[in-house]
């Protein structure tokens, strides 16, 4: 299969047929385009672009042509290519996504992670109470505390499905009422942005964790340590 695709792609260019190549190429990283488009949601959810502003098709485009009027400088082999479309991808959307001040300084992406992990282990219990409403689960003085409640946008029903069998949380539970499915967006966007990257990987862009590691240049053990982290705290969170 691989040589097939690559062989079929190497045709199209020669017969300088870019819009057969732009299809053949999509089927080597099918979770691009989602993974491009949650990311964009993604920071839209956070306020760091304006709603509306890039289209994920847009973003796509622009890529898949840019790989096409440059394919002879890039890996021809299938994997190599998925994990290099991905790194460029990554590249793309992060001169678009107006990223936090820690992110922007010279910090080894090992360093952030690591550092990630530390914010998670600080990251405060969360339940649904009474009244649907969601709350932390701490005490002050004895006292429930209940933090200010923005309002809570949903995530996608495709998404959310794959968020619920990636985390391995019950999904008769989430799906039980609407307060359940926001408490699951709302742990979602409270997840530090590196690690929400490599969820969004994993999931959207159907990536395994070596691809995940390459494209983010990364250690192969820390990736696994960030999604088995981030499964055990989403589970801790929808435990009875």
């Amino acid at each position: 299969m691989t040589e097939t695709l690559i062989s079929t792609l190497k045709t199209q260019k020669a017969q300088a047929d870019a819009r057969a190549f732009v299809q053949t190429l999509e089927q080597v990283a099918p979770g691009l385009r989602n993974y491009i488009r949650q990311r964009l949601l993604s920071a839209e959810r956070r306020g760091l672009i304006p709603p509306g502003l890039y289209e994920p098709d847009d973003v796509l485009d622009d890529l898949l042509l840019a790989i096409y009027e440059n394919f002879e400088s890039l890996p021809q082999d299938e994997s190599a290519l998925r994990v290099r479309l991905f790194q460029l991808a990554n590249e793309r959307l992060d001169t678009i996504i107006e990223q936090e001040a820690w992110h922007k300084q010279a910090v080894r992406l090992e360093d952030i992670l690591a550092q990630e992990l530390k914010m998670m282990d600080e990251i405060p219990q969360m339940t649904v109470d009474a009244d649907g409403d969601i709350v932390l689960v701490e005490e002050l003085d004895d006292a429930e505390i209940e933090p200010p409640e923005p309002e809570i946008v949903l995530l996608e029903d495709s998404f959310e499905d794959e968020i619920i069998e990636t985390t391995g949380v019950d999904r008769a539970r989430v799906k039980a009422d609407a307060a359940q499915r926001a408490l699951l967006a709302h742990l979602y966007d409270r997840l530090p942005e590196q690690s929400r990257i490599l969820l969004d990987l994993w999931t959207r862009g159907r990536l395994t964790v070596e691809e995940i590691a390459q494209v983010r240049g990364v250690d192969a053990e820390q990736v696994q340590m960030i999604l088995h982290r981030i499964r055990m705290e989403f589970q801790r969170w929808f435990e009875e």
